[in-house]
């Protein structure tokens, strides 16, 4: 037994320590990236807390140089720690620099084993250093803050959930677009907002967007509902103007598609049932009442939905998916490299079914 000990107190002199450590206190650890220009005369803007006591403080470093790396080396040289990204959150890309080729600018972060893969990827309406200016607004650690602010619109099915690891794919994908968070603000310290969808042709943002009603749809075609879906119409009746608010409960398609030649129609049939959130008319337990109201809501989302694929057709954009089901069904169309030229002038109908199921706690 004695002779196991020393063995076991020897050995533990030959260990060694943990060769890759880092530590906090040597370290800025960015929360929160943005990047504009071009490859060639690029900038980006690097923010990390400058405070363990309030985290709402935080230092925003400017970067410069002719590509992604050379700009953070450049930004690295203005702190005197060394910029860690392991708990990045966001990367923040504006839209004339999406428009170039957004996986050049996100190459840097893939091939590094620190970039956590989880990080959102959004949009910008203007440059992003606006972005980072909102010191004195926000409540928490500006990564959480965005970090939170994009999953809230994931959880409401305005979004699907897109990292860096998703978008990658995205951009490789021959049957789906992809479709990123379109934010804008109005000034320096205002707090953003969420302007839709930025569309993608590829790797590259077509310049076209969907509004916020227009991406749920999108996005409960393309992927199916996330927790919630809450959707508001104002219904002109009877010369007046009456408001008509709904939460989706379940929303089931079927998707059909046939085809005649070079000519594709793809029809969506789909079945929505309802809780109504708002309707001051009330008596929504007659069925005249009812039945009207459900055609209403009917019209109204087949319309949005006539206008989110019109938009998508028009940036050349497959954001929803069809291509993986036409790449599955019709090949001959991958072969022949035909594919995006063709998905601007299918013809896609969508047939709504509405049914109130619950019209809230009053009758």
């Amino acid at each position: 037994m004695r002779k196991v000990i020393v063995f076991l107190l020897i050995s533990t002199l030959f260990l060694s320590g943990c060769w890759d450590q880092r530590l906090y206190k040597e370290l800025s650890v960015i929360s929160v990236v943005g990047v504009e220009g071009t490859i060639g005369d690029l900038k980006a803007y690097y923010a990390y807390p400058s405070s363990s006591d309030d985290p709402t403080k935080y230092i925003v470093l400017e970067g410069k140089g002719k590509t992604a790396r050379e700009v953070r080396i450049n930004a690295n040289k203005k702190t005197e720690q060394t910029m860690d990204i392991a708990e990045l959150t966001t990367i923040l890309v504006s839209e004339e620099t999406a428009k170039d080729d957004l996986y050049d600018l996100l190459d840097v972060y893939y091939r590094s084993a620190q970039s956590p893969m989880t990080a959102k990827v959004a949009i910008t309406k203007g440059t992003p250093k606006r972005f980072l200016e909102l010191k004195e607004t926000i409540p928490r650690e500006i990564g959480e803050y965005y970090l939170d602010f994009i999953q809230s619109f994931e959880q409401a099915t305005i979004y699907p959930t897109t990292n860096l690891e998703i978008a990658a794919n995205l951009m490789f994908s021959e049957g789906r677009d992809l479709g990123l968070p379109y934010l804008k603000t109005s000034s320096d310290k205002a707090l953003p907002q969420v302007e839709g969808m930025a569309l993608f042709n590829g790797k590259k943002f077509t310049g076209e967007y969907l509004t916020l009603r227009e991406s749920t749809f999108a996005t409960l075609l393309g992927y199916g509902k996330s927790k919630i879906v809450e959707l508001a119409y104002l219904w002109n009746r009877n010369e007046k103007e009456v408001p008509v608010g709904f939460d989706v409960i379940r929303f089931k398609k079927k998707k059909k598609i046939t085809k005649d030649g070079d000519n594709i129609k793809v029809k969506y049939n789909i079945y929505m049932p309802i809780v109504m959130t708002e309707y001051p008319p009330d008596h929504l337990d007659r069925k005249q009442v009812r039945k009207p109201l459900e055609k209403f809501i009917e019209d109204s989302v087949e319309k949005d939905i006539t206008r989110m694929f019109k938009k998508c057709q028009k940036a050349s954009s497959d954001v929803i998916g069809i291509g993986e089901d036409i790449r599955a069904y019709y090949p001959q169309l991958w072969r022949e490299g035909k594919w995006k030229e063709i998905y601007k002038d299918i013809q896609i109908e969508a047939n709504v079914n509405v049914k109130i199921i619950r019209s809230g706690s009053i009758r």
